[in-house]
């Protein structure tokens, strides 16, 4: 165990006498299943038993075998996928490894959570006890309930089941409980925020254990003597709440307490051969795999597998500011990424080449059980996209000008000059020091009259936030009456880019408080030689192809007219943005989850915006 051995006396946050406390009470269940078996084999004929033993075939104990290879390569596939959940980032093959010896190790010694916990801290090279003992609750947690839905559909799906009222009772409940979870928000407990398992991990935590309790089953019916086991439809519901007494119980292995519950719901079954089968299953599903379970422990750690590729060279985009809200992060594979329940989002183009990048971010996407979505590309990216076979849908325009080539005198910018004289008394101010408590009134003021803040892709006023943003003021006298904020990058040619973010303004501001302070920055940026400014995206209210945007922001009450009337009063060139996913149905889902998370953001983590961009990278 090396280094590991000084670590803390607690497993998953317990006491030690809180675990030995549990050990005593799994003995007391042991203690009392096994003299209620004995009371049921005292009528039991050993030398029959034994006999039904000697009958089982050799072909039954090879079927037998190879259902119980399928049963933990189901086991193995369980751990990668809590893994993916919790986006650990260990090799699946190790995770699988160490999945199926703790799961191997743990039924037959008991204390499931504990010695599972144990076996994965000895067997995930980059896992702490903390980590091992989390996951092997959550991998106990999440398989008694999946047990719990799997045996529940199987005596439905079964007429001469028993207890199929309450199965109903409990399938409705469990289904319930899982539509509840996929519209759940992220659970917040201090710095730590915990997330539900999104669609694609429950459908698959579901059919594993289905395979792995079905497959058990399987291994147990075929090694009932020939001519003397029970049809599979009478025996493989009593098995499975068996197996599921025999789990709450605590028991190494279940023992007594899956006997005892296995003849009880099967009286009509020869007792003597029923129990050689057992005898005979534990022998294959248990004494083996706990056996090459501790030769992978005693063997230690694999080797892991080479590290990740290297971070991509290339600036990010003005935009990676985003990141400094907690809810976007700035991925090695070159991209501005966020996470919603089912999509790793990569935003805008790519800080590296789109043909070296996308196919990163889907490798990415699949290590934590999420679907590849792109949102805001440009074409370029969206051409790349459409070569791994991604389905496009144009949702937005950019609009972004060359301040070294702006003119006011230009006749499209008539309008605009309108705007600018209904607010000629504004004063523009860019202090070094921010008036963050005036700003912050401006802001919530502006939030108020438009029922809260867009976030995931879009800026939120946050003081921590705005200070590392280029910023400027509106003044009506003394008054503050508005702001605008922008991002600045070096931009793709090193020229430099600033992109407009934040546009607040009191409901009292003069006409045209928006058109003169973007203008002043626009001047700036000339002065400053900057090769690009954007004024950020307008979403597509045209055409037939855009009803998914025209739809979400319908029922924000966002003004697409409005916002687009804005930027076109600058005379902008105009750049087609893409939403694009593996297929239509994903595209459809990217709509829905990208809508959801811009609308309803939640809470800004309590740091605001401390961290630098660089910060928020990760792998």
């Amino acid at each position: 165990m090396g280094k590991k051995v000084g670590a803390s006396a607690r497993v998953a946050g317990r006491p030690l006498w809180s675990i030995g406390a549990q050990g005593l009470l799994s003995l007391a269940l042991v203690l009392l299943f096994l003299r209620l078996l004995q009371l049921r084999l005292d009528s039991v004929d050993i030398e029959a038993v034994e006999a039904a033993f000697a009958r089982v075939a050799g072909w039954q104990w090879l079927a037998a075998l190879a259902l119980t290879g399928l049963s933990f390569h189901a086991v193995g596939r369980y751990d990668v996928l809590i893994h993916r959940h919790l986006c650990s980032g260990a090799d699946p093959t190790v995770a699988g490894r160490a999945g199926m010896a703790a799961i191997a190790l743990s039924q037959t010694l008991g204390l499931g959570v504990v010695t599972g916990g144990l076996v994965r801290w000895r067997l995930l090279p980059r896992a702490g006890l903390w980590q091992a003992s989390r996951l092997s609750a959550l991998v106990a947690l999440s398989f008694l309930a999946a047990w719990a839905l799997v045996t529940a559909a199987t005596l439905l799906l079964i007429p001469e089941a028993p207890f199929r009222k309450l199965a109903a009772l409990v399938l409705a409940a469990g289904f319930g409980l899982m539509l509840l979870s996929l519209a759940a928000p992220p659970l917040r407990l201090r710095d730590r925020v915990l997330r539900w398992p999104n669609g694609f991990t429950l459908g698959g935590l579901l059919a594993l254990t289905a395979l792995d309790t079905l497959a058990a089953g399987g291994a147990l019916w075929l090694l009932c003597p020939p001519g003397e086991a029970l049809p599979l439809a009478r025996f493989l519901p009593a098995f499975l709440l068996a197996l599921g007494a025999g789990l709450v119980s605590g028991t190494p292995g279940g023992v007594g307490a899956f006997e005892v519950t296995l003849l009880a719901l099967l009286p009509e079954a020869p007792e003597a051969p029923l129990l050689a089968a057992v005898l005979a299953w534990r022998g294959v599903y248990y004494a083996l795999p706990a056996l090459l379970g501790a030769a992978l422990l005693a063997r230690g750690p694999a080797r892991p597998a080479p590290a990740c590729l290297p971070p991509v060279a290339g600036p990010p985009p003005a935009e990676a500011g985003l990141a400094r809200q907690g809810r976007l992060a700035l991925l090695d594979s070159g991209w501005l990424a966020g996470r919603t329940p089912h999509l790793l989002v990569g935003l805008l183009d790519p800080f590296a080449p789109a043909s070296e990048a996308l196919p990163r971010l889907i490798a990415e996407a699949r290590a934590e059980a999420r679907l590849p979505c792109l949102y805001k590309c440009g074409a370029r990216t969206a051409v790349a996209a459409r070569r791994q076979g991604f389905a496009l849908l144009p949702v937005a325009r950019e609009a972004w000008l060359d301040p070294q080539g702006f003119r006011l005198d230009r006749p499209a910018l008539a309008g605009l000059r309108r705007k600018l004289r209904k607010a000629t008394g504004l004063r523009i101010t860019r202090p070094a020091t921010l008036p963050l408590a005036e700003m912050q009134q401006v802001a919530q003021g502006w939030a108020r009259a438009r029922g809260g803040e867009r976030g995931f892709s879009m800026g939120r006023f946050c003081p921590e936030y705005v200070v590392g943003q280029r910023v400027y003021l509106g003044w009506d006298g003394a008054r503050l009456v508005g702001f605008v904020t922008f991002h600045e990058g070096p931009g793709r040619d090193g020229r430099g880019e600033w992109v407009l973010d934040l546009m607040r303004q009191a409901a009292t501001a003069p006409d045209g408080t928006m058109q003169a302070l973007v203008l002043r920055a626009i001047t700036d940026a000339a002065a400053a030689g900057v090769g690009r400014l954007s004024l950020a995206a307008a979403p597509l209210h045209g055409g037939p192809e855009c009803w998914p945007a025209r739809l979400a922001h319908r029922l924000a009450g966002v003004d697409l007219s409005g916002l687009e009337r804005f930027k076109a009063g600058f005379a902008p060139r105009w750049d087609p943005l893409y939403l694009a996913a593996p297929s239509r149905a994903a595209l459809l889902l990217a709509g829905v989850e990208i809508a959801r998370a811009i609308h309803r953001p939640g809470r800004l983590p309590r740091q605001g915006a401390r961290s630098p961009p660089e910060a928020s990278r990760s792998s």
